[in-house]
């Protein structure tokens, strides 16, 4: 699923889709994951979706979050990046609800979100490496 994929009839050249599709940022699923959480608790708070909407989001977000934990979600060729495979992925589970997850929340405020998040949560492992080192070193 893309961004783009209604607006054009064909897809881009493999140079362009190799150059857009960048699969670094698949290291941040979990913290996408998490941020989707409160995007989709916050939309059934403020009434953008019903409460049973905001639940049947939660609830497939915590199964493709179940998958991400044991290693098995899958990301396809097709997917441009961890926001896109999340997407898909809930689509797949919910059906089209799962299109509403971004109501009011732009891909810049989500990729500014997963950062903090997957920073904060890298900063916590390192932090927990080097208290390890220094016992060794001890």
């Amino acid at each position: 699923m893309t961004l783009w994929s209604g607006r054009f009839t064909e897809g881009p050249s493999k140079i362009l889709w190799d150059y857009t599709a960048d699969q670094i940022d698949r290291r941040l699923l979990l913290d996408d994951i998490f941020g989707s959480l409160a995007q989709a608790k916050m939309l059934g708070h403020v009434g953008l979706v019903t409460p049973k909407e905001s639940e049947t989001l939660v609830e497939g977000l915590r199964g493709i979050e179940a998958d991400a934990l044991v290693g098995n979600f899958e990301f396809f060729d097709s997917d441009e990046d961890v926001h896109s495979a999340v997407e898909r992925r809930l689509i797949e589970l919910i059906g089209p609800l799962g299109g509403k997850l971004h109501t009011g929340r732009s891909r810049n405020d989500q990729i500014a979100l997963d950062i903090r998040l997957y920073l904060g949560r890298m900063g916590d492992e390192r932090i927990e490496q080097l208290r390890a080192l220094a016992i060794v070193m001890v």
